[in-house]
């Protein structure tokens, strides 16, 4: 029912899904086949209430029963092919396991309108993400957060104006972080005990007559706790193997000693999130033969993150960058024809990085372009 003061909806869900994969690596010539096999089955149960306790305020509330089950099986081989190795190569890692999990998660809110243009909302709610195996030793547990979130969105000046802003806290438990998992060898995924991400974001928009400018900025404040890890930025190249057996030198590909790379931290921001990040833009809509031309110019700007838990300032940190863009746009009944420009100050700049000093991704550099569209 959605007609009167009370609205709910109930619903289940079931999903199965089969994953294969193969992924055939050739580095420095030698084969290493990953052939992991899994079997998923997840499912839902959930309800959600709406209610008007008065014209201007409602309330929220919602709850759902999650179930989660993977069975899995398969190996890492080597050598395939190559002389001395078993036909379809040599196990050096195995990846069968099992897992099965639940929770029970769920959400209240209250939204009031205290009147036609202004809302306030907060609401409380749990999260949840299955754990799993990395190997037929190597598990991981259920990570959950529960979201605490503030906020209040309005319009002014009749319509020309709007914004909206939010606080938001996230208390993690058992968050999921991927790393090396050395009894394969392979990537893998183990718990850190705790974890906060906690902040606030804004945006406003205007517009009079033909002049209009947005701007956004959000800050974000985020906390992991330490780890113990094998730091793969470390590593020397190639493929490894999984861990060898105590008192096994290493011998890679057959196997390798983690040992020496192993490292705790202790405990540093989320990676990939600066505490800082803004935008802003202005436009002017100018009348012209019938149509109308739009000039735009832009400004982004995204303070200095991490990019791995060693929270090296030398190798893992990546600086902050602010890029200029402009846009002049021409329309006319169903045609828009745009010529655009970004990173106007042709600024070179690390995006992303796989690991210290090496796999560095940059950014692109100064960009032009031009854009046709018809409507029809």
């Amino acid at each position: 029912p959605t007609g009167g003061r009370w609205s709910w909806i109930l619903g289940g869900y079931f999903q199965r899904n089969e994953i294969d994969v193969r992924i055939f690596e050739t580095a420095a010539g030698f084969p290493t086949d990953i052939l992991p096999q899994n079997r998923r089955t997840t499912t839902g149960w959930f309800a959600q209430s709406n209610l008007n306790l008065t014209e201007r305020l409602e309330l929220q509330t919602g709850a759902r029963y999650s179930t989660y089950k993977v069975t899995g099986r398969g190996n890492v081989l080597i050598g395939n092919g190559i002389p001395g190795f078993p036909p379809g190569g040599l196990p050096v890692a195995d990846l069968a396991g099992s897992h099965d999990d639940d929770r029970v998660t769920g959400k209240v809110a209250l939204n009031w309108r205290p009147t036609d243009r202004q809302l306030l909302y907060a609401f409380v709610a749990k999260g949840y993400k299955p754990g799993g195996f990395n190997s037929a030793v190597s598990g991981f547990a259920p990570e959950t957060v529960i979201n605490y979130e503030l906020g209040w969105k309005a319009t002014a000046a009749d319509n020309r104006v709007r914004w909206q802003l939010a606080a938001f806290y996230n208390d993690y438990s058992d968050f999921q972080f991927d790393v090396l998992e050395p009894t394969t060898g392979q990537p893998g995924i183990r718990n850190v005990a705790n974890g906060t991400i906690q902040g606030a974001e804004a945006q406003v928009e205007a517009r009079f007559g033909g002049l209009r400018f947005d701007a956004s900025a959000a800050y974000v404040d985020s906390k992991l706790d330490g780890l113990g890890f094998v730091n793969v930025r470390q590593l020397p190249p190639g493929t490894l193997g999984a861990q060898c057996p105590p008192g096994v030198p290493s011998m890679p590909p057959l196997c390798f000693d983690y040992g020496p790379f192993a490292m705790t931290t202790g405990g540093g921001p989320d990676l990939y999130s600066p505490k800082w990040t803004w935008n802003a833009g202005v436009e002017y809509r100018l009348p012209l033969a019938g149509g109308a031309l739009t000039p735009r110019l832009n400004y982004s700007w995204i303070g200095s993150r991490y990019t791995y838990i060693g929270y090296s300032p030398l190798t893992d940190l990546l600086a902050s960058y602010g890029l200029w863009s402009a846009l002049l746009g021409w329309e006319r009944d169903a045609w828009l024809v745009q010529a655009y420009g970004r990173n106007l100050a042709d600024k070179d700049y690390v995006s992303g990085q796989a690991s210290a000093s090496q796999n560095e991704f940059y950014g692109a550099p100064r960009e032009y372009g031009l854009r046709i569209r018809y409507a029809f």
